[in-house]
């Protein structure tokens, strides 16, 4: 039982820091670029940069940008998710295989 416990514990903190990283990394993005923009001569680039982000979450958020990192960072989860069940499963078909299957195989 020590085996799935963890398997879960290791399976709820990968599903947690991908769902995180999406949204730690377009905040920083935004604010970076809500900081740039009162800069004087890069304020039109950093809010044009920052407009196209936000509209660019808005597509997956059926128009709120908001909703839409929400949207792309349950699909990290979920990949997230899904990666580390089938690492999970490939270590554990991997160590049921003998040590000397190679050596094995010649004779």
């Amino acid at each position: 039982m020590n085996i799935w416990l963890s398997f879960f514990f290791s399976l709820s903190l990968t599903t947690l820091v991908s769902f995180a990283t999406p949204i730690i990394f377009c905040t920083f993005i935004l604010a970076l670029m809500a900081i740039l923009s009162h800069l004087p001569m890069i304020n039109l680039w950093s809010e044009n940069i920052y407009e196209q982000i936000w509209n660019f979450l808005a597509v997956f958020g059926e128009g709120s940008g908001s909703i839409g990192l929400l949207t792309i960072a349950i699909t990290c989860a979920i990949a997230g998710l899904l990666f580390e069940a089938l690492n999970f499963y490939r270590y554990h078909i991997l160590i049921k295989q003998p040590i000397n299957h190679s050596l094995e195989m010649r004779n």
